[in-house]
Formats: structure tokens, sequence, C-alpha cells
């Protein structure tokens, strides 16, 4: 059984464990046989509720809102069935009214006549992280910087290094990594394969494995300053809410995020940034070293812009994000090389 069938099961017999309820995996098929994706059905109360398994087969913080998007496009609702999740990343759901169940016995279903919320089951030992050096900090700054410039795998690997702002030792066991997962073709040419695959790991991983270690620093600025602000210059780039807006029109920022490639302090200064832990304008350490033609040379690559929008809880970014994955990254998932 494939490893993500098998993590289905497993999470349904430790829902059963927990709640006392019926639940069962399986895998519906359309008309025409073909494969149509994984379903948890659950029986309570002499009812059957029927769910679309979204299973993520990482041992690690998930975005819940990478899945709760995914509603609407099934027949089923979605539910998020994962490996394990914390009790952070269950209040997360329970606020997005996201559904999930784990292998630790751990579940949040809110439908008609149901409610299940059960948190702080420990983490199965037998649970171990996976060692995918292409999820390390520096695998998904290489990741991005070849999902971004899939050109440059016919680069040397200096050349790679220099783009993902990576030591040169780390890039062959990224792209061994990649290979070996089957998401970097090996022959004729280098390539990336499984584009969506890897934009949803990349997606998913990047808020809790390589923001935290870009050194944000959090500041309040007038918003009527920040909107007319010119990055040319700066050595910044816009990112989220703002990159969004030039990206899109339709999105007010009311959160301001700016990846600095150089000295942040002549930023803060031109425009009189104070220093708040709560502030609206949320300075990076950018984390690329190229660009990409036809874009705005004041806004972060797109796939950056879509991943920060994603990793909040505002509805209406998620709404603008789908936007930008539409306009921005899915045409690019389909075209050569």
């Amino acid at each position: 059984m494939a490893r993500t069938d098998q993590l289905l099961e497993d999470a349904a017999l430790a829902f059963q464990r927990t709640t006392g309820l019926t639940a069962h995996a399986g895998f519906r098929k359309l008309a025409n046989d073909r494969y149509a994706g994984p379903l948890l059905q659950i029986e309570a109360a002499k009812t059957k509720y029927r769910f679309h398994a979204e299973i993520k087969a990482v041992d690690r913080f998930l975005t819940p809102a990478l899945v709760k998007t995914q509603r609407g496009r099934n027949r089923h609702p979605a539910i998020l069935v994962a490996p394990y999740i914390t009790r952070e990343t269950a209040e997360h759901c329970r606020k997005l009214k996201l559904p999930f169940i784990d292998t630790a016995g751990n579940a949040y279903i809110e439908a008609e006549r149901l409610l299940i919320y059960v948190v702080g089951q420990p983490r199965p030992a037998d649970l171990v992280r996976n060692k995918f050096r292409a999820l390390t900090p520096a695998g998904l700054q290489l990741t991005f910087a070849l999902l971004c410039r899939p050109d440059l795998l016919q680069k040397n690997y200096r050349e790679i290094a220099k783009a993902g702002k990576v030591a040169l030792g780390t890039v062959g066991p990224i792209i061994k990594d990649l290979k070996d997962r089957g998401l970097l073709r090996i022959a004729p040419d280098g390539n990336l394969h499984d584009k969506q695959r890897l934009v949803a790991e990349w997606v998913m991983h990047y808020p809790v494995t390589l923001r935290p270690k870009l050194e944000a620093r959090r500041f309040e600025a007038d918003p009527r300053i920040l909107t007319n602000a010119n990055l040319k210059g700066q050595h910044a780039y816009w990112g989220g809410e703002p990159a969004a807006d030039r990206l899109t029109h339709v999105l007010r920022p009311k959160a301001f995020t700016i990846y600095t490639a150089g000295d942040w302090r002549p930023l803060a200064a031109a425009y009189r940034m104070r220093a708040h832990p709560r502030g609206n304008v949320e300075v990076v350490k950018a984390f690329w070293n190229f660009t990409l033609d036809g874009l705005d040379p004041e806004i972060a690559p797109p796939l950056l812009v879509y991943a920060d929008l994603m990793a909040t809880d505002d509805g209406r970014n998620v709404e603008v994000a789908d936007l930008i994955y539409e306009r921005h990254i899915r045409p690019k998932l389909h075209a050569a090389g």
C-alpha cells in the first residue's frame, strides 16, 4: 500500500480509538474507472459523513489554508489527514473550520449534529521526521530558485548556488534528493518533473522552515507613505499584501511585507518606520539572487507572494492567492523547461 494510503488507514483507526466512532478509508473512482482521490467516511448517530481526504504525509506544521482552498473543487468537503497535528495547528484548523484527523487520534470535525475536538494525544513513538535535504532552509532556498528559474538546471552548480544564495556544497545533495523523490528528471536533460507537487511542498514548508530564519523585523509606519513608497534603489521588494495588490489590483494592503537584500536601516529611515512588536510592516531578509523577465522589479517573485498570503488566516488573502496562482504560477507549471 502506498505511504499516503497507509497514513489514511492509520489515521482512521486512531480516530476510532479516541472517539469510539466508526471511520472507513476508501478510494473513490469515477464512472470511467479513473482514480478520483481518497475518501473518509465517518458514522455517527446513524448518519454517514463523507470527506475528501487531503493527505499530507509530512510530520511537521502544515499550512491549513492550502487544504482549505481545496473546498469546492471536490464533491465532498475536505479533511486534512496528517501524521501528527500539534495543539497549535489544531487550534489553527478549528479557527478555519478545517476538519482534520491524525495518526495519534487527534481530530476536529464540525458538521451538522456532529462536533468532535480531540487534542493533546501524544506523538506516535514510531513517527520519525523526514530528512529530505530539499526541505531544509537551504533546500527551500535552492528549490525556490529552481521553481522560479527552471533554466538554472542547465547551468553549473556554482551558478545555481549563487541564484539560491546557498553554499556550493549543498547543491549536489539537494539535487539528489529531488531526483530520488521523482521531482527532477535525470535524462535526457535535467528538468523539474512534478512542478505542481513541488510548488505545494515548497509553499507548505516555507513559512515554518525557512521564514523564521530570515531575520524578520517589525515596524509601524503610515500606510499612506508606504503605499506611495518606491523601493527602486533600496535593494528591496514588496511581498505579501502590497505585492499581491500590484499583481492583481484587487487587494488593499493592511499589512506590509518588504524583503530586503541590503541594510534595513536606510529603508526604515526613508519611510519613517519605527520599531513596534505588532506593527503593520515586516522587513524580511531576501533569500534569492536572480531576476524574472517581465516582472515588476519592485515585487518579489509571485511564488513567494502566493506563499505569504497562504500562510495567513485572512480569507481575503487566500482568495487573492488563488488568483495569483491561476494567473502567474499555474501557466508556468505547464510550460516547457
